[in-house]
């Protein structure tokens, strides 16, 4: 039981003292002074219900609504990791779909699904499928799109080695999402694709000099 709360119960409970003893003294007099008390009390009743009770239900309420969905999902997301550390993907899968039917609007769990196809069954089109399908499903919020998008771009990029597919995704973010933190962002990865992809062309032509050097 947290403090305020205990606070509130006090408050509420001497208050109820008080009114009691109040009415003690007063019981005994004149249908005037009765009259009078009973218009303080009413008073004083309405001002503890909605400095104190009201609010004290309405956060038990809240409590009750918003930890149940949390608890429910944060069982899902321990459940799925204890079968990822078991070895068991297919398991940890079904945990992320659970959480995705009871918050659709979430992309977190597409996204650990599509990390579970991609980084440990090692299938990147099963990743890609559900990565597109979700992101196809609905018209999303920027921030929430963008992040799908960023997701199947990492996919192609680190999973299939696939430069044009993602820097193909990052020119949709741009082109979809302009003068956006997201924009700018798919602009640095592009860059960093680029570095990436001269790197490898440099590595290739040092292999093939040194090939060529060795066969001389």
């Amino acid at each position: 039981m947290n403090r305020q709360l205990v606070i509130r119960i006090c408050l509420i409970l001497l208050a109820v003292l008080l009114i009691f003893l109040l009415w003690e003294s007063v019981k005994d007099g004149s249908d005037g002074v009765k009259l009078v008390f009973v218009i303080l009390m009413g008073g004083l009743g309405g001002i503890l219900m909605v400095k104190f009770f009201i609010p004290w239900l309405g956060d038990l309420m809240g409590e009750a609504v918003f930890s149940s969905g949390e608890e429910v999902e944060q069982d899902s997301m321990t459940k799925a990791a204890a079968c990822i550390a078991q070895g068991d993907y297919k398991g940890a899968i079904e945990h992320y779909e659970k959480m995705l039917e009871d918050k659709p609007d979430d992309p977190f769990p597409v996204a650990e699904i599509a990390k579970v196809h991609a980084e440990r069954l090692h299938d990147p089109q099963a990743a890609l499928r559900a990565l597109e399908e979700h992101l196809q499903s609905k018209d999303w919020p920027v921030d929430d799109a963008a992040f799908i998008m960023f997701r199947i771009a990492d996919v192609n990029l680190t999973q299939r080695h696939d430069f044009e597919a993602a820097r193909d995704m990052l020119e949709q973010v741009i082109g979809n999402f302009p003068n956006t933190r997201h924009s700018a962002n798919a602009h640095h990865k592009m860059s960093e694709i680029e570095q990436m992809q001269y790197k490898l062309l440099m590595d290739l032509r040092t292999k093939a000099g040194s090939s060529g050097t060795a066969t001389a």
